[in-house]
């Protein structure tokens, strides 16, 4: 689902491609560890274009983001950040209509609305006191114009914070019996940390989550607003506590967090359900 680089350490500078083209959703992950006072991700173009501009200080404890159109400098933003010299981190950087999500070791740190059109960004470098174990593309939500497509089974890069929401729109079968949703810590299975079982044949929705192997107590209270061979937007939004879960804009229930929100790395779907669209805002 993604380009990586090998997860051996790179020299720095270092560049790679978007590729596919950078679109809503697209998602970009850098690896490594601080080595000095700041260093910086950038989303470029080899015509002088920065689009996003990324810069921890590790002295000041601030993140410091910005863009350059043509080389020249914007205003800079600045936020409070957790990275710290010698320890290891993760940078994400989510592309939205509104701007970039940029989240720091799993917790959202800063928005930066877009200052010129995103899709200018061709390139992915990495500059200054890093010492760089790997960048991983992920791609987004539509490629050469065309709607993206879920893959069945197939887990999709993606990460929760606090104010998150994700929509999910499908349309169940019309011989539906079950179709689950699974928020998951990583993106080759790993810990269950959000289980959402739709059952039409029982007429109920199962929540759980499985730790090491092992489920906990189910939940399913809260009705069952689905039918068989209709369309559907599910939402799931992220609150500290707990997951709020509407169905066709309606609330439908809420879900206690059993696993910490800031391992979750994947959604995967299953079942006899036909997914037509993933957003992540």
């Amino acid at each position: 689902m993604g380009q990586q680089t090998s997860n051996q350490r790179h020299n720095v500078p270092f560049e790679t491609r978007i590729s596919p083209s950078i679109s809503y959703g697209t998602q970009v992950h850098v690896y490594g560890t601080a080595t000095g006072d700041q260093f910086e991700v950038n989303l470029a173009n080899n015509r002088g274009d920065i689009v996003l501009h990324v810069n921890p200080r590790l002295n000041d404890r601030q993140l410091v983001l910005n863009s350059a159109p043509s080389g020249n400098w914007g205003s800079e933003e600045r936020k409070p950040m957790n990275i710290s010299r010698g320890q290891s981190f993760t940078i994400i950087i989510m592309v939205t209509e509104q701007g970039f999500k940029v989240a720091i070791n799993n917790q959202h740190t800063a928005d930066f609305n877009h200052r010129m059109p995103f899709n200018a960004a061709e390139t992915v470098t990495v500059k200054g006191d890093v010492s760089l174990s790997h960048v991983q593309v992920y791609p987004g939500f539509t490629q050469n114009g065309q709607q993206w497509r879920f893959t069945m089974d197939t887990p999709v890069p993606i990460n929760v914070f606090p104010g998150r929401v994700l929509y999910i729109n499908g349309r169940s079968n019309n011989n539906a019996s079950r179709f689950e949703f699974n928020l998951l810590t990583n993106t080759y299975g790993g810990d269950v940390a959000f289980h959402l079982n739709p059952r039409f044949d029982q007429r109920e929705a199962i929540r759980n989550s499985c730790q090491g192997g092992g489920w906990g107590a189910e939940e399913k209270q809260g009705g069952f607003p689905l039918s068989p061979g209709q369309e559907f937007e599910i939402q799931i939004i992220c609150f500290p506590e707990h997951y709020q879960v509407n169905c066709n804009g309606q609330p439908w229930f809420t879900y206690r967090h059993r696993v910490s929100f800031q391992a979750v790395q994947a959604l995967q779907v299953k079942g006899d359900v036909t997914i037509s669209n993933v957003r992540a805002m």
